[in-house]
C-alpha cells in the first residue's frame, strides 16, 4: 500500500457543551425528577378515570388523551434526554434513525398535549353554554374520530421535518433529539403558529366563556327558581372548568418562553443556560397537570385514591397467590416425603419378617 494513501477514518463526535459540568448536572437531576414524577402522575390520571366510576364521563376522554401525550414526554422523551446528558449525545451519533424517531415523538406528543388542553376547553364550553347540542357534537362515535384526528394533525405538524422543510437532529445545547429550529426559520414560524398560537386562540376563547359563566351565574339561578327548574351550571362543571383554566394558564406560562426564544434567536446565539431553562420549563408541564388535577378537583383526588386502592389490592392478591401456591407446594412435598418414609419403613419391616 502506498504510504501516501490516506486511510478512511471514523468521524469523531464532539459536543462543545460536554465540559459544562454545572449545567449538565442540573439538567440530569431535573430530567430524572421530571421523568419520575411525570410517569407516576400521568399513570394516576389515566388509572383514576378507569377505576373511579364518577370520572368515566365522555368529556374526560380528552383528559386521558392529555395524560397519554404527557406520558410520552415523561417516559419516552425524558428517558432519552437522560441518555443524551450521560453520553453527551455520542449515543445518538451512530443512531440517526433513533434520533429521528425521538424527534417525531417529541414534536407530535408536545403538540398533542397542547391541542388536548384546547380540546378540553372547547368541550367544557359546549357542555356549559350549548348543553342541548353537546350529545350531538361529543358522543361515543365522534370522540372515536376526534382523538385520532387530533394525533394525526399533530403528526402533520412535524411531518415537514421528514421532507426537507426543517429537520430532526441532536440539539447539543439541551442534549436532546428534537427538531432543528435553525434549519428552517420558516418552519419554526409554522410550528409556533400551528402548535402554539392556534390552541392559544381556543384557550383565550375558553377564558372568555369562563368569565361569562361567572357573570351570568346569579341570573341563571334566579330564572331557574322562578320557573322551578334547576338550570344553573352544575357544580361539577364549574369545578372542572376552574381546574382546566388553571392548567391552561400554567401550560402557556411554561411554553411561552421556549416559543419566544426560538422565534427571536433563530441563529442560536443566546446563552445555553437560557435554552436549557426554557426546554426544562416546557417539559415540566407534562408532569404538573396530574398535580394540578389533585389540587383543584376533588373528584380526581378520590379517583387517585380509588386507583391506588385497586392497584394495591391487585399486588397483595398476586403476592398472596404466590405465597399460597408456595405453601401448598411445600405441604404437598412434605406429605410426599412422609409417605415415602412410611413406605420405606413398611418394606423394611416386610424384609425383616421374611428373614
Amino acid at each position: 500500500m502506498d504510504s501516501s494513501e490516506i486511510l478512511p477514518t471514523e468521524e469523531v463526535f464532539f459536543n462543545p457543551f460536554s465540559t459544562d459540568v454545572v449545567v449538565n448536572t442540573c439538567l440530569l437531576v431535573v430530567t430524572i425528577l421530571l421523568s419520575t414524577v411525570g410517569v407516576i402522575g400521568n399513570t394516576l390520571v389515566i388509572g383514576s378515570v378507569f377505576a373511579y366510576k364518577p370520572l368515566r364521563r365522555l368529556g374526560n376522554a380528552f383528559i386521558v388523551n392529555l395524560a397519554v401525550a404527557d406520558l410520552f414526554v415523561s417516559a419516552f422523551i425524558n428517558y432519552f434526554g437522560i441518555i443524551g446528558v450521560l453520553t453527551h449525545g455520542e449515543y445518538f451519533h451512530k443512531k440517526p434513525f433513533l434520533c429521528e424517531l425521538i424527534g417525531i415523538v417529541c414534536i407530535t406528543s408536545c403538540s398533542c398535549s397542547l391541542w388536548s388542553v384546547a380540546a378540553i376547553s372547547l368541550n367544557r364550553y359546549v357542555a356549559i353554554c350549548h348543553r342541548l347540542y353537546y350529545p350531538r357534537i361529543f358522543n361515543r362515535y365522534t370522540m372515536m374520530a376526534i382523538i385520532p384526528l387530533m394525533w394525526t394533525i399533530c403528526f402533520c405538524i412535524d411531518m415537514p421535518n421528514l421532507f426537507g422543510w426543517g429537520a430532526h437532529s441532536f440539539d447539543a445545547r439541551v442534549m436532546l433529539c428534537t427538531y432543528d429550529y435553525m434549519k428552517s426559520y420558516s418552519y419554526t414560524i409554522f410550528f409556533i403558529i400551528t402548535g402554539f398560537l392556534i390552541p392559544l386562540v381556543a384557550v383565550i376563547f375558553s377564558y372568555t366563556i369562563f368569565r361569562y359563566a361567572r357573570a351570568i351565574k346569579k341570573d341563571v339561578e334566579r330564572i331557574s327558581k322562578q320557573d322551578g327548574q334547576p338550570k344553573g351550571i352544575k357544580d361539577s362543571d364549574r369545578r372542572l372548568l376552574r381546574s382546566i383554566m388553571i392548567i391552561m394558564v400554567v401550560f402557556f406560562t411554561m411554553w411561552s418562553p421556549y416559543s419566544v426564544v426560538v422565534f427571536f434567536d433563530y441563529q442560536g446565539q443566546w446563552p445555553r443556560a437560557l435554552y436549557v431553562f426554557t426546554v426544562v420549563l416546557a417539559h415540566l408541564n407534562s408532569c404538573v397537570n396530574s398535580i394540578l388535577y389533585a389540587a383543584t378537583n376533588k373528584m380526581f383526588r378520590k379517583g387517585y385514591a380509588q386507583f391506588l386502592k385497586v392497584t394495591l389490592c391487585m399486588i397483595c392478591y398476586q403476592l398472596g397467590s404466590k405465597s399460597l401456591d408456595h405453601d401448598n407446594f411445600s405441604s404437598s412435598t412434605g406429605s410426599s416425603t412422609v409417605s415415602a418414609r412410611v413406605l420405606k419403613r413398611g418394606h423394611a419391616a416386610q424384609n425383616t419378617v421374611r428373614q
